[in-house]
């Protein structure tokens, strides 16, 4: 199945945040501090640049003897390497040349963002939908989650091999004559099912239908078929099953079918609204107090 377009340039923005996050990070943090001169504590050196073992305490925490020498060897080892390469790097392109300065500088704006972005998102965003605004979501993109393979809204019962009064359970629920019949069924199915769905159903793709219960494709023709509820029995389990309504690939996805990815959608959608209003005003806030002037005309 397709992700709709809108879901994918949702996506797209925030790896774009979490890429500059991770460039950031990687190319201004240092694990050790640079000290003035070499003590008992260096453990290497490239240059007048030195490591010592104390800087490196979280890495070998735990650790002891050969264990401690090993890890202390290897990150010494590695970060001589990447040291001579930085070195060699500089001898042929100045920070200048590559723009290096403004990259950082790019990339620190685009943190600092994405930082104030993430902690106001965490305060003030709305992540609970109501059953409305998820159904009126869903009409207006339910063509963009088009079904990759049938579907089928199944009602089950999963019973114990064991389960008392089948005689009756059976007739409550393939034949119910009263209102009594239903209550009984209800809780019969509360008390010694493992797993039902007798009133609203669930949708399966057949191949979903053939792990979970299982069930052959035969059974499930079957199923299709007469819209009953068929027995079928297991070693650990009894199964009553029926499909009440199939829907065919290429035919647009049921809402219960997709209710969660579009409450993400829905979600995703309400952070990037949420962003734009906060930074327009910040915006108009700075144009009314004179903080800021756009002079061109």
């Amino acid at each position: 199945m397709q992700l709709p377009i809108a879901l994918l340039f949702l996506i797209n923005r925030l790896k774009t945040y979490s890429i500059l996050f991770l460039v950031l990070v990687l190319s201004g943090c240092s694990l050790f501090k640079k000290k003035a001169t070499a003590d008992t504590d260096v453990i290497a050196r490239v240059g007048s640049d030195y490591l010592y073992a104390s800087d490196l305490e979280n890495i070998t925490r735990g650790l002891h003897g050969k264990d401690s020498v090993t890890a202390l060897k290897n990150y010494a080892e590695n970060w001589a390497r990447k040291k001579m390469l930085l070195q060699k790097a500089a001898e042929y392109i100045s920070e200048d040349d590559a723009g290096i300065t403004k990259k950082m500088a790019d990339y620190r704006e685009a943190l600092l963002l994405y930082e104030y972005e993430r902690e106001y998102i965490e305060q003030k965003l709305d992540t609970s939908v109501k059953t409305q605004e998820l159904t009126d979501w869903y009409e207006k993109m339910k063509d963009e989650f088009i079904l990759d393979n049938d579907v089928h809204r199944v009602n089950f019962v999963r019973l114990k091999p064991d389960a008392p009064d089948l005689k009756d359970f059976k007739k409550w629920l393939m034949q119910p004559q009263t209102q009594e019949d239903t209550l009984k069924l209800n809780g019969y199915c509360r008390e010694l099912s493992t797993s039902y769905d007798i009133e609203e159903g669930m949708w399966f793709e057949e191949e979903k239908l053939t792990q979970l219960f299982p069930l052959s494709k035969f059974e499930i023709q079957q199923l299709a078929t007469g819209k009953k509820y068929l027995e079928f029995k297991r070693t650990d389990a009894i199964l009553y099953m029926r499909i009440t309504e199939t829907l065919r690939k290429g035919q647009p996805s049921p809402l219960d079918f997709i209710s969660d990815r579009l409450v993400k959608t829905i979600i995703e959608k309400r952070k990037l609204q949420l962003v734009d209003k906060v930074y327009d005003k910040i915006y108009r806030e700075g144009l009314e107090s004179k903080d800021v002037e756009v002079l061109v005309k």
